[in-house]
């Protein structure tokens, strides 16, 4: 019998859905959820792993006192963070090694993909985390926590995999109050919502190195189940929603997803979803989208205008529609089966611009295109890294915005198509690791800050920033939301303040400004 069980979040990274604080993932909702629905009295702690490191010896405490330990892991397309440190394998079997009386369970991207351990790596398989797990939870884990709590470990199968979403929408709203345990709870605490898993390319596999294609045909939650959602979390006090775990938001109520690669939008069914979230949670101060397939734009240029515009009418300026180029080179492009060729790209670049450059109340451009580029791909030769970086610069010259360019080299995670070609992968990886190194700084040097400061000129006013962090004369601070601009500022401010920042200047990642309010620094 279950009476007690901990969450550990080692934190999440996914092509679609972002874990690593300000962020909060669906993972530990579902999981508690599914306890709770399974049985309202069991009695569930959250605990981040930026947390646990700051008082080890209560967490073991904890955890040695409970029945089951379930720890959440998948860093799989990691990038520099600046609110948390997620957990490695390492650390992981340090911790666990200390606990001795719950059955340990893994859930997450790790269970289905191996832990990824950074850009440029091979993910550590499944095999190796067998041996410092009970169990492995490779289906949906709603429906094994739900299945453990009635039926017992013996009878409760990790690889259930979900045919609709009943269980998991009354775990989403069911699990909602365990962001109240976040250790970003109260302050810039940005949590991830889920509108459909799985990707609509599954039809000709997508692309060589994601996981989500391999969930097979897309499943959409109904709007309603969402808004209740929202609704839940609303009440338990969260001001920040990001409607980010999805490949990609257009498409979501499209009559076509799973029937074509390339969906067409439903402008209205957008509408509907919004629409019920603004009025379900009417305080919300932010909301944000997340990833766009740029090849949806492509084929369906005035179906995604108008989707465009529906999401504009309703969300939080400061957005960013995340585009999946990975690269401009075309070998590569077809080699992997990627979304778009270059002039696919640049079209679906344009049309965001059109559409979502007009400023809003905190100062940035509603809407904003951010260009994704990979490198260690099959087919990628040192031609590669010029192409790209043309590319980048005719986009800057014809005047087009861009929020950020995400560079980052390929993590190879299990059962992808590039698992099998590893070897060749670590290779092109290790053969281009300079040239990589070359061509990530030329871009930031010369262009990074060129995009950064169309997006936000000299003395522009910025509203709403969350005082992260103090480090060496500068207070860090920032937007909740998709993917914030950093904000330095040259004075100690107290942290999690909100702040006004007049920006002064612009640098290849960040920018600097003085506060509004200068009797703010302390």
């Amino acid at each position: 019998m279950i009476r007690k069980a901990v969450i550990l979040d080692l934190y999440t990274d996914e092509p679609a859905g972002l874990g690593v604080p300000p962020y909060i993932n669906t993972w530990p909702r579902l999981v508690a959820g599914a306890l709770w629905v399974a049985d309202k009295d069991i009695n569930v702690k959250y605990y981040a792993i930026d947390t646990v490191r700051a008082d080890m010896d209560s967490f073991i405490k904890q955890a040695d006192r409970s029945d089951i330990l379930v720890v959440i892991a998948g860093i799989e397309v990691p990038g520099k963070y600046i609110g948390g440190n997620p957990g490695t394998l390492e650390e992981a079997e340090r911790i666990l090694a200390l606990i001795k009386n719950p059955l340990k369970i893994l859930v997450g991207p790790a269970a289905r993909h191996g832990l990824g351990s950074g850009g440029g790596k091979i993910a550590s398989s499944r095999t190796i985390l067998g041996k410092i797990f009970d169990e492995i939870v490779t289906g949906d884990p709603e429906l094994y926590f739900h299945d453990l709590v009635r039926d017992g470990p013996e009878r409760a199968d990790p690889r259930r995999i979900r045919n609709d979403y009943r269980l998991a929408d009354e775990a989403f709203i069911r699990g909602s109050k365990i962001i109240t345990m976040h250790p970003n709870y109260g302050k810039n605490l940005v949590v991830e919502i889920e509108t459909y898993r799985g990707c609509s390319r599954f039809l000709t596999g997508g692309c060589s190195f994601c996981i989500e294609p391999r969930r097979g045909k897309p499943l959409q939650r109904d709007a309603r189940s969402i808004i209740r959602e929202v609704e839940a979390l609303y009440r338990h006090g969260a001001r920040h929603i990001r409607i980010g775990r999805q490949p990609d938001i257009l498409v979501y109520g499209s009559k076509e997803l799973g029937e074509k690669e390339f969906p067409t939008p439903d402008p209205e069914a957008l509408r509907r979803l919004f629409h019920g979230i603004r009025c379900a949670a009417p305080g919300l101060r932010i909301l944000h989208i997340d990833n766009v397939n740029p090849g949806t734009i492509a084929h369906h240029p005035e179906e995604s205008s108008r989707a465009l515009k529906v999401i504009v009418e309703y969300h939080s300026p400061g957005d960013v529609a995340a585009l999946g180029i990975e690269s401009f080179d075309e070998k590569v492009v077809k080699t992997n089966n990627l979304k778009v060729v270059p002039d696919e790209a640049i079209k679906a670049i344009e049309i965001i611009n059109r559409i979502g450059n007009r400023r809003g109340w905190n100062g940035l451009p509603h809407l904003l295109p951010g260009i994704n580029l990979l490198y260690g791909l099959p087919g990628e030769t040192k031609e590669t890294y010029r192409i790209n970086y043309e590319y980048l610069k005719m986009i800057y010259e014809r005047g087009l915005l861009v929020r950020r360019i995400n560079i980052r080299q390929v993590t190879v995670l299990e059962n992808t198509p590039l698992w099998i070609m590893r070897d060749k992968v670590r290779n092109l990886l290790r053969r281009h690791k300079e040239l990589f190194k070359k061509y990530r700084l030329k871009i930031m040097n010369e262009l990074d800050k060129k995009f950064l400061e169309g997006v936000v000129p000299p003395g522009t006013i910025l509203d709403y920033l969350y005082v992260e962090k103090y480090v060496t004369g500068m207070s860090i601070a920032r937007m909740p939301g998709s993917y914030p601009i950093t904000v330095k500022i040259p004075c100690r401010i107290e942290m999690w303040r909100i702040v006004s920042v007049r920006t002064k200047g612009v640098a290849a990642k960040s920018v600097t400004g003085t506060p509004i309010v200068e009797t703010m620094c302390l």
